[in-house]
């Protein structure tokens, strides 16, 4: 691969002048990084729907201040991060490979139709309440 060592910044390009807050080079860890990154965050925003609104925009900003900051830092964290991302795409592509979210969905449907049977310490807590309601 082009990083022989990671404990210094993977430079691929080596810019003629110096930008505020990223540096001279371009490193190519932080940049794939940053990509999967916000891949991760609109898959992780499709499958939760109840995302607040002013959230989503914080949540696509972060990895590109990361950009900015990774830049300047050693490959392995860049590596680290970028490779926790594909693990996680591998992982959640397999469980959607195994798992059949219609079944799941029509089992919950049907146990949410079934009377819960209370427990006695419940109903001793009910007894206590209504007790407690009537003596004030």
């Amino acid at each position: 691969m082009w990083a022989h060592d990671l404990s210094t910044y993977d430079s691929i390009l080596d810019l003629p002048f110096n930008i505020p807050f990223y540096g001279s080079h371009v490193s190519l860890f932080t940049i794939l990084m940053t990509v999967s990154t916000i891949i991760y965050t609109r898959l992780n925003q499709q499958m939760t729907a109840a995302t607040n609104p002013s959230m989503k925009y914080v949540m696509y900003l972060m990895p590109i201040m990361f950009l900015g900051i990774f830049n300047n830092y050693s490959a392995g964290l860049s590596y680290y991060y970028f490779l926790a991302n594909m693990i996680t795409f591998g992982q959640t592509y397999l469980f959607k490979l195994f798992v059949d979210e219609k079944a799941i969905h029509a089992r919950i449907q049907e146990n949410k139709k079934k009377q819960v049977k209370k427990s006695k310490f419940q109903e001793r807590l009910e007894k206590m309440a209504k007790e407690r309601g009537m003596k004030r």
